[in-house]
């Protein structure tokens, strides 16, 4: 009975140990990396905050990403991603849905890993076309949680330039300091595509302003996947 019971408080400290909120390197540190885009001139500037860790981000007409790289999270245990941002220069965007107004003052992204099992001949000749062209493994599918100029917050819709990414409003127009956040992710990624989300590749960061060339300022800190509340 003694050796029941002490194996089964083992087995409960190692799955709470398991699901122990997991902090990320702040935005900017090394382990993210730069992703620009062959078909945009100018970059955004991402540069560290000056009082605390974390990031700060200028679009002039211009866009680019900071990516992090996530091999071993465990989104089964750990699926809400929290995070803080704040929008310092909103952009006027008439129709974000549009080619021509896709960009966002703050965007959060997830990519997921592709799975070729569930995808078309020309899906998986993409993919592997994509792999030889940048030298890495490209995603299947993503969200893009928003900073939106006029959606209403929950707003969900499909990117014009990718219909394997999916875009949610998180928060919309300006605000006054910093914005925590808390995301489900395997909830969301439910509601975006109706079904379960595939592993996830990496995490991104976005100030955009190529489309409508206009000028955005934001900054990035805190980021950590959690356990959902009791």
């Amino acid at each position: 009975m003694r050796t029941r019971l002490l194996g089964t408080i083992a087995l409960a400290v190692l799955l709470l140990g398991a699901a122990e909120p997991r902090s990320l390197p702040p935005p900017g540190a090394d382990a993210w990396e730069p992703l620009t885009f062959r078909s945009v001139e100018r970059e955004t500037v991402y540069a560290p905050l000056a009082d605390e860790a974390g990031v700060r981000a200028e679009a002039r007409c211009a866009a680019s990403a900071l990516v992090l790289p996530l091999p071993d999270l465990d989104l089964a245990r750990t699926p809400v991603l929290h995070w803080r941002w704040r929008v310092d220069r909103a952009l006027e965007i008439e129709d974000e849905r549009s080619k021509q107004g896709d960009d966002f003052a703050a965007r959060v992204y997830v990519m997921f890993r592709f799975e070729p099992e569930k995808a078309s001949l020309l899906e998986r000749a993409r993919q592997s076309l994509g792999q030889r062209l940048f030298g890495t493994e490209m995603p299947g599918t993503a969200l893009n949680f928003v900073w939106s100029s006029r959606e209403d917050p929950g707003a969900l819709w499909t990117s014009p330039y990718v219909d394997s990414s999916r875009m949610i409003a998180v928060a919309s127009g300006s605000a006054d300091g910093w914005r925590s956040e808390s995301v489900d992710v395997v909830a969301a990624y439910r509601r975006a595509f109706g079904e379960e989300p595939p592993a996830p590749l990496a995490l991104g960061i976005m100030t955009d302003a190529d489309n409508a060339c206009q000028h955005a300022e934001a900054a990035y800190a805190d980021f950590r996947f959690a356990a959902p509340s009791p």
